[in-house]
């Protein structure tokens, strides 16, 4: 993985961006340094716990729906944890006192987000552009129940919802996974504690999630010979 992406630059400049216009503020009380140790730990651990659980699983004659049920849950829940960080680490730079309204602990990742492009004017188009870096569409989804796992492996937010319903891939979900890495290696570089994990700590589980894309894609491929 490349740190210096362009998911970890835009993180920088937008937390550059926050500090230049004085939204910058420590929050001592929404801090927790052990939290974010435990985190980064998590974080590290993660790739090889997931690649033996799932090495672990042919043992047990799993089934290929439920591999992929277990696959796609577990990004999406590693996505998940990066942005209920993300929402943390917000709370506890941004000055509540020049956002609209303020923010508290109710106050989610989709909100905080907002309230902060709003009061650094940036137009609509550079609104969605952070939305989208953050992820916000799928944070709303997730935390409100809004999703389905499908057989296919591919995710579904607002499945009940025509102007918002999204499909997710697979490989989309771990590309996704890969972006909430970059940002928060930003977000710590930015605040000067970088302790960026190495390449080889992401390898086991980039190895089975391309398998697991190439499995599914060559039986889609066979059904449509098939059909």
């Amino acid at each position: 993985m490349v740190y210096n992406d362009s998911n970890y630059r835009a993180t920088l400049v937008i937390l550059n961006d926050i500090e230049k216009r004085g939204l910058y503020h420590f929050n001592p009380e929404y801090h927790d340094e052990q939290f974010f140790r435990n985190f980064i730990d998590f974080q590290k651990s993660f790739s090889h716990t997931f690649a033996e659980t799932i090495k672990k699983l042919d043992d047990f004659e799993t089934k290929r729906d439920e591999v992929i049920l277990f696959v796609v849950y577990s990004i999406m829940s590693y996505i998940k944890s990066h942005l209920k960080v993300f929402e943390k680490f917000l709370k506890i730079i941004i000055d509540s006192s020049k956002l609209k309204g303020g923010f508290d602990e109710n106050t989610t990742l989709s909100q905080i987000l907002k309230k902060i492009c709003n009061k650094m004017q940036y137009n609509p188009k550079l609104k969605n552009a952070i939305r989208g870096l953050f992820l916000a569409d799928f944070a709303d989804a997730i935390d409100s129940q809004q999703f389905l796992i499908l057989n296919d492996g591919h995710l579904m937010i607002y499945p009940k919802d025509d102007t918002k319903k999204k499909l997710i891939s697979i490989d989309a979900l771990y590309d996704d996974s890969l972006q909430v890495r970059s940002i928060f290696d930003a977000m710590l570089d930015w605040a000067g504690e970088a302790d960026k994990p190495s390449q080889k700590q992401t390898d086991a589980i980039d190895d089975i999630v391309r398998n697991l894309v190439f499995q599914v894609n060559s039986l889609d491929a066979k059904l449509d010979r098939i059909s």
